[in-house]
């Protein structure tokens, strides 16, 4: 088994376990519940950490990794064309009014 990844916020581990899953990629998260021990362990240590079960599948996990975690694209922000609000560039969907965006 190889680490790939390393956070000590659990829901991007879990995001990116979730991730290289979908791409068949085998792992499990370690060290998960270590977080509570963090004040006497140190904070370095209590991250929780993604391993690949496969050494073969390692050099595929970090690019995935890399490209939708660690540098992963953002949409630009964009105004609702029915209340001209600004919308988060995530925003399916308009926060104020639930229109879509215009041109979908």
């Amino acid at each position: 088994m190889n680490i790939v990844y390393k956070h000590e916020n659990k829901a991007l581990i879990h995001s990116a376990k979730n991730i290289l899953e979908l791409n068949g990629i085998e792992c499990v998260i370690r060290n998960e519940h270590s977080a509570s021990a963090g004040g006497n362990l140190g904070l370095s240590n209590s991250a929780a950490e993604l391993w690949v079960r496969s050494g073969s599948d390692k050099s595929k996990a970090l690019k995935i990794i890399d490209s939708e975690i660690t540098n992963a694209p953002t949409n630009p922000s964009w105004i609702c064309g029915q209340c001209e609000e600004e919308n988060d560039g995530s925003f399916e969907l308009c926060w104020k009014c639930q229109s879509e965006p215009a041109g979908t």
